[in-house]
């Protein structure tokens, strides 16, 4: 599942490299029926998924393309839709069986702030990633133009570890950051 923060921070040319270094994941991954899926959740101040895990990347792709940059940060419910989906075998969007391993790729550029506020949002979306790290799931979190603090809470709180984690100085060098994760876990 990739997990796209859309919120107001991220300026209109920051959003279209956001789209097209997820694009570009999206393709590399390669969907297809009997190999891996992707689906795609988004957040601001409230989070959605926007397309069912699939092996239709034309499709996930129209999806991220759809993306508007507006609100606040709210990390939570896009991990709580992402684990949603993966935890929803059989209902013909995912893969059920014991070979199909779940990630998630979170990429944002702040702390979250939403719901309620920094402290109730920060712990809300630490408790999330806590509860889908222990159904299994690996996360992988990129932080874009994130403060030091900032990066300590993903890495050290969201991240499955702190191998699990990758500073991008910019929306510009995500395309590599995301296509290394490929050389990174050979499950993805």
């Amino acid at each position: 599942m990739l997990v796209l923060d859309r919120s107001g921070s991220i300026s209109s040319s920051e959003l279209s490299t956001l789209k097209t270094a997820a694009k570009s994941f999206v393709d590399t991954l390669a969907p297809s029926a009997d190999g891996a899926h992707v689906g795609q959740t988004s957040f601001a101040t409230l989070g959605s998924l926007d397309h069912h895990l699939s092996d239709n990347g034309a499709s996930v792709k129209a999806a991220i393309d759809a993306l508007i940059a507006v609100g606040f940060t709210n990390l939570f419910e896009g991990i709580a839709f992402a684990q949603d989906e993966l935890d929803n075998p059989g209902d013909g969007h995912d893969r059920d069986d014991d070979i199909a391993k779940d990630f998630m790729v979170i990429i944002t550029d702040g702390a979250p702030n939403r719901p309620v506020d920094t402290a109730t949002a920060k712990a809300a979306a630490t408790a999330e990633a806590n509860a889908a790290k222990a159904e299994g799931t690996t996360i992988y979190v990129v932080g874009v133009g994130t403060s030091s603090s900032t990066a300590a809470y993903l890495e050290n709180n969201i991240a499955s570890s702190p191998a699990h984690y990758f500073d991008a100085a910019s929306f510009a060098a995500l395309s590599a950051i995301l296509n290394g994760l490929l050389i990174c876990d050979e499950g993805l």
